[in-house]
């Protein structure tokens, strides 16, 4: 079961003479698009053009290491050393680098564009969430609002790059990225859309329903690849209605969403394709989609607004805080105790979306050290709500 690390393994050596530029090249450079280059040499001016070989082959030869984080996972970090250690991506730069984490206006957002002038390929990557709680709500908020702060960046940054190259693009983005990056090419100006070469969407939330009916959408929506594993769970946020390639992982759950479990066949570079999504993907689509039929827009704030300023307020901004805070599941309890000033049927509802949440996570992360029959804090009984909703109805 190759990945994208295997790939490069058997292809690191092949220039694009050789073997030609392909799709498992353009999600090695968006998986690039995880790492905060500023932290990485803080002497260098990452909105100007960089050679990424130059820069970053201390990390290759052993005389700089990488500090490991929620967005820095050491098969990211395999990657990017078979990046720049590779003959393929000697002539791979960076530019118009930019990372921007606003907690006054609730806005994560950052982009840069990956270029190998030798095949004049340009490629402009959205970051997707990264491990703030910051972040992590303003792609909540997705569900809610037609337009979160980081859309209106998005959108005036991929304009502003599009007016000053003339050329073709393509455009990318995993997770919340994949959304950013559908949204901005809906958006910009039609003069500069027909740069746009193919837009991927990597396991991404699609838009709101109303925004499959926009014609700048329209206009692009032959040009747009969803990608996803057969286990998605962030991606069947919102609405979609371009069929995605199912793709296999060597992973299960949640842990599915991390592109370099993807599979992949390593000499050819083509995905393992799967049958379909799994049953609980399903069921987890069909749930965000009574999210937003059945909770409205008020209480999904309340909803959400509630979970993330708990979790802040009691000192956990970021998920490398969840991993080493012990005391992490009492505070996610308080949080969701604080729900249930809503009705019987959105109490169901919520109850219903967390056991299946659960069974996403636990298990698959750090916190599934528990196992699913010891989680230190107890969940709403579905089977409890429902009955009373059948007595209360049959009344």
């Amino acid at each position: 079961m190759a990945t994208i690390n295997d790939y490069l393994d058997y292809n690191g050596n092949r220039t694009f003479d050789e073997f030609a530029f392909n799709e498992a090249d353009i999600l090695c450079l968006n998986e690039l698009g995880y790492f905060c280059f500023e932290e990485l040499d803080k002497s260098i001016d990452f909105s100007k053009m960089v050679n990424l070989h130059e820069v970053l082959l201390p990390y290759v030869t052993g005389e700089k290491e990488f500090s490991h984080s929620f967005l820095v996972t050491a098969d990211r970090i395999r990657l990017l050393q078979k990046v720049v250690a590779s003959r393929r991506f000697e002539g791979l730069c960076l530019s118009n680098y930019i990372n921007d984490v606003d907690s006054e206006f609730e806005r994560q957002f950052s982009a840069m564009v990956f270029s190998i002038p030798g095949i004049n390929h340009h490629q402009l990557v959205f970051r997707g969430t990264d491990d703030t709680m910051i972040g992590w709500k303003e792609d909540f908020k997705m569900t809610y609002v037609q337009e979160i702060p980081a859309h209106r960046a998005a959108v005036a940054y991929l304009e502003r790059y599009l007016e000053e190259h003339s050329g073709k693009v393509t455009v990318s983005g995993h997770s919340k990225g994949g959304n950013l990056a559908l949204y901005a090419v809906s958006h910009v100006s039609d003069c500069v859309r027909q740069q746009i070469e193919k837009v991927y969407m990597l396991d991404a939330p699609g838009l709101q329903e109303a925004g499959l009916k926009e014609p700048g959408y329209l206009a692009i929506r032959d040009r747009v690849c969803v990608i996803r594993p057969e286990e998605s769970i962030v991606g069947v946020m919102l609405y979609n209605d371009i069929k995605p390639i199912v793709v296999k992982s060597q992973a299960s759950g949640i842990m599915q969403h991390a592109l370099t479990t993807w599979q992949f066949d390593e000499k050819t570079g083509q995905f393992i394709l799967a049958e379909g999504q799994t049953d609980l993907s399903q069921n987890l689509e069909k749930t965000f989609k009574q999210w937003t039929d059945e909770l409205s827009s008020q209480e999904l704030k309340m909803l959400f607004d509630t979970l993330f300023d708990t979790l802040m307020s009691s000192g956990i901004h970021s998920i490398n805080d969840v991993t080493i805070d012990r005391k992490f599941a009492t505070k996610l309890a308080k949080s969701i105790a604080s729900f249930y000033s809503v009705g019987t049927e959105k109490k169901m509802l919520l109850a219903k979306s967390a056991k299946l949440f659960v069974e996403a996570f636990v298990g698959h992360s750090k916190l599934g050290n528990f196992g699913k029959d010891s989680i230190p804090f107890s969940l709403p009984d579905f089977n409890s709500l429902l009955a009373n909703l059948n007595n209360r109805k049959s009344k």
